[in-house]
């Protein structure tokens, strides 16, 4: 349930749309945990059912109406339970097929392995400049979210981005070591 909790955890900012959420997760916490658009809204109704944020509607002249989620005292109350719960969170469920398909790479060629493996080192290493690009503009987004986000909130969330940093560091690294095996 961690889209939920994540969306909580924005609201304890300040009221959002599920556009301004998907904005905020696309410039903040898509690296640790992604979420499409439909998915936001789909969880913020559910959210709104349990009673653990409310929506209002605000009329707009030009544009069609926005509807802004607001968490309720029962939201942030369940947001702190969760937040202060960490048994159990410190691995990630595993499915990743890239890998399991390496893990049977005996069955392929090894011409068709190293493109693969070169593949992979080219999408981490694009994701590792976006990281890099949100690591340098924290600042930036912070205020772009809102006044209201303390200057305290960055370290935080700069823990997350140099997490994902040295892992993709670490994941080139060994499709480079990988590479130099299969070619040796």
């Amino acid at each position: 349930m961690s889209l939920s909790h994540a969306i909580l955890g924005l609201l304890t900012y300040r009221p959002l749309t599920g556009y301004a959420l998907k904005k905020i997760f696309d410039k903040s916490i898509s690296h640790v945990w992604s979420a499409s658009l439909s998915q936001i809204y789909r969880e913020l109704s559910a959210l709104e059912k349990k009673g653990y944020v409310q929506s209002t509607i605000k009329k707009q002249e030009d544009r069609p109406d926005k509807k802004i989620y607001n968490i309720t005292e029962e939201g942030r109350n369940a947001f702190q339970e969760w937040l202060k719960d960490f048994s159990g969170t410190f691995t990630s469920p595993k499915r990743d097929e890239f890998m399991l398909k390496i893990f049977f790479g005996s069955k392929l060629e090894k011409e068709q392995l190293i493109t693969e493996f070169n593949q992979f080192i080219l999408q981490k290493k694009e994701y590792l400049r976006s990281l890099k690009g949100i690591e340098k503009n924290f600042g930036r987004y912070r205020h772009e979210f809102t006044v209201d986000i303390p200057e305290k909130e960055e370290i935080f969330w700069n823990f997350t981005i140099k997490r994902g940093i040295m892992n993709l560091e670490t994941a080139v690294k060994w499709a480079e070591e990988c590479i130099e095996e299969l070619k040796s």
